[in-house]
């Protein structure tokens, strides 16, 4: 996983293997009428092999981010709740800028995103409020957003209370497992 230090916040970039999860969520969901995390939907109560191997895969790769970043483990707190839903799947989705309040770290699974000339980057602002207040545009580069291109098989983990927003994607079909990883302490 490569680590990126945006601001002093910590982006954890990677890929995975999506092709069985792509195919299973190809058979098995509607897409045209996906029930997000707002209507209280958890990919992961989905019982079967493929979603189970992606939680596990989502565990190990939250669990690597917090080893690079704080040499922790998510064993090392009392529990844990991992929630995803599915989400970026049809022409003309777009997020508006928001983060993952509640949760401590958020990825985003893109296990299909072939088109990658059709918009649907991600863009990551700069999490201190107001920091750029009173600078003039020599400073500019110092608070720069951040802007993904996503591609099939990757993934990106951050913490939560960064925020950011999706772009206009004008292609038909990508699909995303945005995750959230809630920790809990003793």
């Amino acid at each position: 996983m490569e680590i990126k230090s945006l601001w002093p916040t910590p982006v954890g970039i990677g890929n995975f293997n999506s092709i069985e999860l792509s195919q299973y969520i190809l058979t098995n969901y509607d897409l045209n009428n996906v029930k997000g995390e707002v209507e209280g939907y958890d990919i992961f109560e989905d019982n079967t092999s493929y979603i189970s191997n992606f939680k596990n895969l989502a565990y190990d790769k939250f669990d690597e981010y917090l080893q690079e970043t704080l040499g922790k483990k998510i064993s090392d707190w009392k529990s844990y709740k991992m929630k995803g839903w599915i989400t970026g799947h049809g022409k003309d989705y777009s997020m508006t800028i928001h983060n993952h309040s509640g949760a401590h770290l958020s990825g985003v699974f893109y296990v299909m995103a072939e088109d990658k000339n059709s918009g649907g980057d991600i863009v990551f602002s700069d999490p201190r409020s107001n920091a750029n207040r009173g600078y003039d545009e020599e400073f500019e580069s110092m608070f720069e957003k951040y802007r993904h291109i996503p591609k099939t098989g990757e993934y990106l983990i951050f913490p939560s209370f960064t925020y950011h927003h999706v772009n206009p994607y004008y292609s038909k079909l990508r699909i995303c497992v945005p995750v959230d990883l809630y920790l809990h302490g003793n």
